[in-house]
């Protein structure tokens, strides 16, 4: 199925604004990965921003189109029960077969365990974000926080990466606004979108591969 004009120019426009960094060239090296190469996902364990309603609009959508089910509000838990970054993996998975798709929790930080996937990986997409604020509540430190401890992740894996000599790509796909923009650091990163939604992910699917 073709891509809506919109994604693909969303795409090119965030790729204009790399062609000289060093996440044009790690993206670069990331479309001439091998097929039987391993393209590691981190993901943070929350719920980003924009999830929530973008899922409950395509909730509502698919209840309309089917007659036999009932057109209901999908609940907050039911969403929650699924990992809201699995759409990226899937969706990556569909360009390159070998993803290796490993959640990272910001408060706990970089682990062995992440350090094993990582010693396999021949390209690395970090993804960081900024959580889903509920309704009334000020983001306040806590955000900051949040913030920061990914900031200090996406540090730890460059640093590992560097320190074993390999020439693995890596790149940092953030979403969010001027808070995070203020927390992460330059290297290797691109801002994808004020939000994670269905539509973030096709333009980072575009903006990684290319396609």
């Amino acid at each position: 199925m073709a891509s809506p004009p919109f994604a693909k120019g969303k795409a090119s426009s965030l790729m204009a604004e790399f062609v000289a960094s060093s996440s044009h060239r790690s993206l670069a090296k990331l479309r001439d990965l091998d097929p039987t190469a391993i393209l590691l996902l981190f993901t943070p364990v929350m719920v980003p921003a924009g999830y929530l309603k973008d899922q409950q609009r395509t909730s509502d959508a698919d209840a309309q189109v089917d007659s036999k089910a009932p057109v209901s509000t999908a609940s907050r838990a039911a969403l929650l029960a699924t990992d809201p970054f699995e759409m990226l993996g899937k969706a990556l998975s569909k360009q390159h077969s070998r993803v290796r798709h490993v959640p990272y929790v910001p408060s706990v930080g970089f682990t062995d365990t992440h350090d094993h996937f990582l010693e396999k990986a021949h390209a690395v997409l970090v993804v960081s974000c900024e959580p889903t604020i509920s309704a009334g509540a000020s983001p306040g430190t806590g955000l900051e926080l949040t913030l920061a401890k990914q900031a200090e992740f996406v540090g730890c894996v460059a640093t590992e990466l560097e320190e074993s000599g390999r020439q693995v790509p890596m790149v940092n796909l953030s979403f969010g606004g001027d808070e995070w923009e203020n927390q992460v650091p330059t290297y290797s990163r691109i801002w994808v979108g004020e939000k994670y939604d269905a539509e973030s992910v096709v333009n980072v699917v575009k903006l990684v591969f290319d396609r």
